[in-house]
């Protein structure tokens, strides 16, 4: 294993692969910009002898070249190959598997890192899940495998359960219009399918429950998600841009490759066009391409995870162009004297680069953003109205001056898209603003009867504190047993519960023992005594602050140990008055009586389920570092599609042992808190629209599912089950031709 401390400068890995895909790249017009370099930082990629991997592997991926169709194992490229590593990898090239897996590792890793740059913390798989006699117990996952040549069809897809990205392949059928009839179409070999696949398992990382069909906008969200990196990752590329904004003479709003996603195969399949195309399409009477206007009632009429979030990406990129199209209108009035209207002809090879730099800085601020407003949703039932919100807060809290219009323009783009908050009067950015606890605080304190929740809240907030600056103390004085685990099995669970705590803190300290072992390598001989003397000394010391992105192991540990530890304290010290406010059914309430909420074997009270504590570390205005925690909390309660049923059900003495009763959904809610790392107060509230004990929130969760059975099955929905199992293996299948890959 390589130390991550060496001193050793270690280059950066550069491997080629296709800007677009073979079809793009193979038209004339393309020529200068049909191949990239990606270029994938060393301690993302350490440069380990291949052994016997069955394709490239690395910290993040593991790409295994196994065709079930032909029954065969491609022979696998060694990236650290001098020939290889010399020549920034193969040339691209359609016929060479090896490529295909050189093309497959550059575009997930490259992904990756956009990521991590983003959220400033290492990118964490789904955990995967086996059961030990009678419990569940989580496992980290280090690396998601690949494999390029998984299916004989026309589609590509993340499966959750075997933590794979599944890459098709398909003979293009007599209406292909991007290759002739009965040549080869790779799904691995187009830049936007693999970042769209690997942005899907990258985001069930984060929120697992995202791909539950819970709203109409749920899982369009995830598709969306996915469509919006894809399409802006193109930015990154200076060969892409200068020359499409030279092809386009600097007008984004114009027909451009920047504008659509999966050209190959969307023509392939007998389109005749890209898959995605969120500028316009092609008049049916005319056959001439026309920019697309927003429509405000857009929503009202898309049905399925891809129509629907065709029309988020669509605003998304309407925000680009507006802050685009602001941040260059002085180079074009320079450019013009003064009219802003350019001369025809050929666009000046100065003002092209000019003008591709303004648009790249557009595109990675607009990237990032939306990226970091996954830490501001709700953990659970996500509407277009929320991620709108969560967009605008994120981007508010890193950099409140907004000089260039950035989150005005977010506004005045979901708007003309109809995007817009329920639960919001006043469509301002002060309103959209997710609540502050004290004004969540002046909410609750609106609503009759409420008590006061200022002081209980304080006290909660300094355990919580407490708890992530000192765990060890923390632990001891929370192991003490919870007062409502009275019976012997629940006795006994909440011992098997304050054992895997202590075998995480073990595991911790052993892991960052290592760790400091390396460094006294790394370091010169007079500090290598101390630093070995820090290695053997038990910490007592934030956990999450010590991981950092050159330890996912140590991530994943520190998170999964202080989700433990915040059940504890919630269960033990969280006041009803906080619980109120934070949207939360009481944990410690023994009286509460709804039978279909699900109780905690331990207690027997009302469940709660610790999705996450994680950090996050952001340079915002003037390259100020921000660092806040990331906690998320979700409840669960049976729903029933017959509402006497759901009464009957809701009316049964609660028990734990119900837990496992059958029902027909499952309705969830949930908050998401921000902390900041150095006060540790709760800077952000966000709730889930409706609370576990909302009939509301449950009728409206009953009538998605039941309405969508008078729909026809699209990619993520086929029936009533409302589970993910399934949802990604179906979302990009063809036989819905206008709602297929995404």
């Amino acid at each position: 294993m390589n130390n991550p401390f060496t001193t050793e400068f270690r280059p950066p890995r550069r491997l080629r692969v296709f800007a677009f895909d073979p079809a793009t790249a193979r038209k004339f017009s393309n020529r200068d910009a049909s191949i990239v370099t990606i270029s994938i930082p060393y301690e993302m990629d350490p440069s380990e002898p291949n052994g016997d991997k069955l394709g490239p592997s690395g910290t993040y991926f593991e790409v295994i070249d196994y065709d079930p169709a032909s029954g065969v194992f491609y022979k696998p490229i060694d990236l650290n190959d001098e020939q290889v590593w010399l020549n920034d990898g193969l040339a691209p090239s359609a016929e060479n598997p090896k490529f295909h897996q050189q093309m497959v590792y550059a575009v997930a890793m490259n992904t990756v890192a956009v990521f991590e740059e983003a959220l400033g913390r290492s990118v964490l798989w789904a955990s995967s899940s086996k059961k030990v006699g009678k419990v569940w117990k989580e496992e980290f996952v280090q690396q998601l495998r690949i494999y390029p040549h998984a299916l004989r069809e026309a589609n590509a897809f993340y499966n959750p359960a075997k933590k794979a990205l599944l890459f098709g392949y398909f003979d293009a059928p007599a209406n292909s219009s991007s290759a002739p009839a009965g040549t080869t179409i790779f799904t691995c070999l187009s830049h936007d399918i693999v970042v769209h696949e690997t942005v899907h398992a990258i985001l069930d990382g984060m929120h697992p429950r995202f791909a539950e069909n819970c709203n109409p906008d749920m899982r369009a969200l995830h598709e969306a998600f996915a469509d919006i990196v894809a399409l802006f990752q193109l930015f990154s590329f200076p060969e892409v841009l200068e020359d499409q904004i030279g092809k386009t003479r600097g007008d984004l709003e114009r027909q451009s490759l920047l504008g659509e996603l999966a050209q190959e195969l969307g023509q392939a399949i007998g389109r005749g066009h890209a898959l995605r195309d969120f500028l316009g399409g092609k008049n049916e009477d005319t056959g001439q391409w026309e920019l697309k206007p927003p429509r405000r009632d857009a929503l009202h009429t898309a049905n399925g995870a891809h129509a629907r979030g065709a029309v988020l990406v669509a605003a998304v990129f309407r925000a680009f162009l507006t802050i685009y199209k602001h941040r260059t209108a002085d180079l074009f009035r320079i450019a013009s004297n003064g009219t802003g209207i350019l001369r025809t002809g050929e666009i000046d090879p100065d003002l092209k680069k000019r003008l591709a730099a303004e648009a790249a800085q557009c595109a990675r601020r607009v990237l990032r953003i939306c990226i970091r407003a996954m830490d501001y949703t709700p953990p659970v039932n996500v509407n277009f109205g929320d991620y709108l919100r969560a967009i605008i807060t994120a981007d508010h809290d890193l950099f409140p001056d907004d000089v260039n219009g950035y989150r005005a323009a977010f506004i005045e783009a979901f708007t003309a898209w109809g995007i817009t908050p329920s639960d919001v009067s006043i469509l301002s950015e002060k309103a959209l603003l997710w609540p502050t606890l004290s004004e969540a605080e002046e909410n609750r304190q609106s609503v009759p009867e409420a008590n006061p929740a200022e002081v209980t809240t304080t006290m909660v907030q300094k355990k919580i504190g407490w708890m992530l600056s000192d765990p060890i103390g923390a632990f001891s004085d929370l192991s003490s047993s919870v007062a409502s685990a009275q019976t012997k099995a629940q006795q006994e669970a909440f011992q098997g519960t304050l054992t895997t705590i202590l075998n995480e803190q073990k595991h911790l300290h052993e892991r960052m023992q290592g760790r400091m072992s390396d460094l006294a390598d790394a370091l010169p001989l007079a500090t290598v005594k101390s630093a070995k003397t820090s290695a053997s000394t038990q910490p007592s010391t934030n956990f999450l602050e010590i991981a950092d992105t050159t330890d996912r192991v140590l991530e994943y540990h520190a998170a999964n140990y202080y989700k433990r530890l915040l059940w504890l304290l919630i269960s033990k010290d969280a006041t009803p008055e906080f619980l109120d406010l934070i949207g939360i059914a009481h944990v410690n309430d023994p009286d509460n009586p709804m039978g279909t909420l699900r109780r905690s074997s331990i207690t027997g009270l009302p469940s709660l389920h610790v999705h996450s504590v994680r950090i996050a570390k952001r340079h915002g205005q003037r390259s100020k570092l921000e660092r806040e925690y990331v906690i998320e909390l979700i409840q669960t309660r049976r729903g029933y599609f017959d509402p006497k049923q759901q009464e009957a059900e809701d009316a049964r003495p609660p028990s734990a042992k119900d837990n496992s009763r059958p029902h027909d959904f499952k309705y969830r809610a949930g908050v998401t808190f921000l902390i900041d790392a150095q006060s540790f107060a709760i800077r952000r509230l966000i709730r889930s629209r409706h609370s576990i004990y909302s009939e509301a929130g449950l009728q409206a969760h009953r009538a998605h599912l039941t309405g969508e059975e008078t729909r026809p099955n699209n990619a993520f929905y086929s029936g009533t089950n409302p589970g993910s199992d399934q949802a990604f293996t179906d979302l990009h299948r063809h036989s819905h031709s206008e709602d297929s890959f995404g």
